[in-house]
């Protein structure tokens, strides 16, 4: 699957992809970071440009994002479902308000997020967020 062609994994340390991170945010039991140092990235048989976020949580990557420009969304959608099995694609849920995609496979949650009319986040995590449900 594409994931494993990241340049960082799951599950890896912090110190082990220290390299060119910016602390972000610190909150009480995450810290979220910034690479600049992969601002390309090789996907599908493309070059994408992209901003990299990673989350840690007691030194551990859980949460690794990727913001792409909207252009290429459907291209990651059809991109990402040729990777999966039939019987499990990227699907929409219609009680998220960002009605983001999403899928579990092999223990790992892939979403992609609308952020604006411009952008989406290629999440892959361990610990998906929780949704903001529509009331």
């Amino acid at each position: 699957m594409f994931v494993f062609s990241l340049p960082f994994n799951l599950g890896d340390s912090f110190e082990k992809n220290n390299i060119d991170l910016e602390l972000l945010r610190k909150f009480e039991f995450l810290k979220l970071y910034r690479s600049r140092r992969y601002s390309e990235i090789y996907l599908f048989g493309k070059t994408f440009e992209s901003v990299c976020y990673l989350w840690f949580m007691d030194n551990e990557l859980i949460n690794i994002e990727y913001r792409f420009h909207i252009e290429n969304k459907q291209f990651f959608i059809k991109s990402i479902n040729e990777e999966l099995p039939a019987n499990n694609k990227l699907d929409k849920d219609p009680f998220f308000i960002e009605h983001k995609h999403y899928v579990f496979q092999d223990n790992m949650a892939l979403s992609l997020i609308d952020l604006d009319k411009n952008f989406f986040l290629l999440r892959v995590s361990y610990l998906p967020s929780l949704p903001r449900i529509k009331n």
